[in-house]
């Protein structure tokens, strides 16, 4: 709506002026528009809003004002491709422009909004960083300003920032190296279409379930064979499991590989278990520890079915009250533990209350060692109060280096296997406060 001047004055910015008789005053002739226009205008607005208009109420204006529902919008688009339609349809952008979304679908990563009709605009966290998964969560309303170039979303949600999203469901992640990528959602085994699909690496699937409070309900994560880098494994709250399953029949084709790092699979929280995974590390031992699997700071977690091949470092390795359980199936060693300046050459090192142990002791499981490895320290080192509880029903091969080392109280347990009963060449070691038994 323009302004429009008094009738027949050619001014365009003219103003009106009142008529007075009593001093021959003519006043200004008021076009139709001047009245009918201003009038639609405040009436569209009021029926914008969803409101009727009526005479009963001569605060329609404001309350539509106040209701702010011109830029509020439930969600037509999709995960990452988020789309309003607002009334009255918006002509353009406009930078400081504002729009609420009430979310339909959970983001997978990087997104873009769209006003239809208009052209989708790409989002950004209000540090200018590309959106991560569940900054924008299924039910939330989110907040968009227009930035004259992009989307800034206003505020994060709590799990995109740090706070916990808590689970209603059971929910099941996918990850296939050979079809994934991590920008899809994880939450089909096969892909779909440009957002829905398999995760390409372990890594993304931690990092979309480290957001969670389980709330009393289990995460699966089904991993596709082939070979996959290192994985820190999420440390997440509440009641509740994560299952990772790889090829449990064979573990041999489901590979966690660590190259110049740490640890193949770092472990966080205690909610973890991993069935059907073959385990190795290598690289520059001078600058990485190269274990296979840490357990550190309280971290547990349970293994099953599970090779481990060759590591610079430890192949298990429990620290600070961090505890592995194998818990059976397949147990199958096929490569040895170097060690380096970091960690020793050892199948199983604890220290400082760290705990390693076999179940269930009823029925343990059938241990079997191919090509010889060689341990660079020995094959069980428990110290500084670190507990190893070592069993098996059967062992089929063997390993050179050391049997065992126990000290300053640590506590290597074979539930009375004899001196020779860990795998090795060399006989083992007892000294100042540790046992074996």
């Amino acid at each position: 709506m323009k302004y429009h001047q008094p009738y027949g004055v050619t001014d365009p910015n003219a103003g009106y002026v009142n008529g007075d008789p009593s001093v021959g005053r003519f006043g200004s002739i008021p076009p139709a528009e001047a009245i009918e226009y201003t009038q639609r205008e405040i009436a569209n607005l009021i029926g914008d809003v969803a409101f009727t208009p009526t005479d009963a109420d001569m605060h329609q204006l404001a309350k539509a004002i106040q209701s702010s529902r011109l830029n509020y919008s439930t969600d037509f688009g999709t995960s990452n491709a988020y789309v309003a339609h607002l009334t009255p349809t918006p002509d353009d952008y406009y930078t400081g422009m504002e729009v609420r979304l009430k979310i339909g679908n959970s983001n997978a990563g990087d997104s873009t909004l769209a006003c239809y009709p208009l052209a989708p605009k790409h989002i950004v966290r209000p540090d200018g960083t590309n959106l991560q998964i569940y900054d924008l969560v299924v039910g939330q309303i989110a907040r968009f300003i227009y930035d004259g170039v992009q989307w800034v979303l206003a505020t994060v949600n709590a799990g995109g920032s740090g706070g916990p999203i808590y689970l209603t469901a059971p929910r099941t992640y996918y990850v296939n190296v050979a079809t994934g990528n991590d920008a899809y959602d994880g939450l089909s085994a096969t892909v779909i279409n440009a957002t829905n699909g398999p995760f390409r690496t372990l890594q993304r699937a931690a990092s979309a379930i480290e957001k969670f409070n389980l709330n009393g309900y289990n995460v699966d994560v089904y991993v596709a064979d082939g070979g996959y880098d290192r994985v820190s494994l999420p440390a997440v709250s509440g009641a509740g499991h994560v299952y990772w399953h790889g090829n449990t029949a064979n573990p041999t084709n489901c590979t966690i590989s660590g190259v110049d790092t740490d640890a193949a699979i770092g472990v966080g929280g205690q909610a973890n278990q991993m069935d059907g995974f073959s385990v190795g590390c290598s690289g520059n031992g001078a600058l990485h520890e190269l274990n296979g699997v840490y357990a550190g700071a309280g971290a547990t977690v349970i293994l099953t079915n599970f090779e481990w091949r060759a590591c610079g470092g430890a192949q298990n390795r429990c620290v600070n009250g961090g505890q592995i359980r194998f818990s059976g199936g397949v147990w199958r060693i096929t490569g040895g533990s170097s060690g380096n300046g970091f960690s020793p050459g050892c199948f199983v090192t604890c220290e400082q209350a760290g705990k390693f142990d076999v179940g269930p002791v009823s029925a343990p499981p059938a241990l079997t060692i191919t090509g010889t490895p060689a341990y660079g320290t020995s094959f069980l080192r428990s110290f500084d109060v670190g507990i190893i509880d070592f069993i098996y029903s059967s062992l089929s091969g063997g390993a050179t280096g050391q049997r065992y080392y126990a000290a300053t109280n640590g506590v290597i347990n074979t539930s009375g296997g004899g001196a020779s009963y860990v795998p090795g060449n060399v006989a083992g070691f007892q000294g100042s406060g540790g046992q074996y038994i």
